[in-house]
């Protein structure tokens, strides 16, 4: 598995409107629908870093890849067998790239309600957020890289799988998934589960 990421905040208005340009035309819609500057920003940014990682991963030009959906709407590259997912929170956009399938959340600490983890926590994922500053945020990106692994999506089931988090190991209740803490920068947490 490789990590790539950057920040959208280094990145100048003429690359954003060339990376623009080389997105499909489905892409590009669905970056025009986006009425907030910044998400359109994290958009074209995520695309242009997928095709890049890619591109590094495969040996193959990044102008040359393809991107389809899943029916559950998880991204692909056309004709390639590689696995990918992206992630955008802050300034930062992520892409985790592998041979096995991969799901990757980067969240930056931010003050939230600290009741909302009673949506998705179990009674010990409870207990490790109230315990650990910020367990809430290792927690949720631990969970939606699960879903985006699996390629569902969070939905009804959020509580169905947990996490027992230590010191030195992070398990997954669910057999067959390795999931790590990243360190990407100060002030955001980020997580990846990949299937073994």
């Amino acid at each position: 598995m490789k990590i790539y990421s950057c920040n959208i905040s280094d990145i100048s208005s003429s690359e954003f409107t060339e990376w623009f340009e080389n997105m499909s035309n489905s892409r590009k819609e669905s970056v025009k629908k986006l009425l907030i500057p910044q998400k359109q920003k994290s958009k074209i940014a995520a695309d242009n870093l997928c095709r890049n990682a890619i591109s590094d991963c495969c040996g193959i030009s990044a102008e040359k890849i393809e991107f389809g959906t899943e029916k559950n709407g998880k991204p692909f590259a056309k004709g390639l067998d590689i696995h990918f997912n992206i992630s955008h929170s802050g300034d930062l956009v992520v892409c985790a790239v592998s041979d096995k399938e991969i799901g990757i959340d980067i969240e930056k600490i931010r003050n939230i309600n600290p009741r909302v983890f009673e949506k998705f926590a179990d009674k010990k994922e409870a207990e490790y957020i109230n315990s650990h500053k910020n367990g809430l945020f290792e927690i949720w990106t631990l969970k939606e890289a699960y879903f985006k692994c699996i390629g569902t999506g969070l939905g009804a089931d959020i509580k169905n799988v947990s996490f027992d988090i230590t010191e030195s190991n992070v398990k997954c209740s669910e057999k067959g998934f390795n999931c790590l803490f990243r360190k990407i920068a100060d002030g955001y947490i980020c997580s990846t589960c990949e299937r073994n």
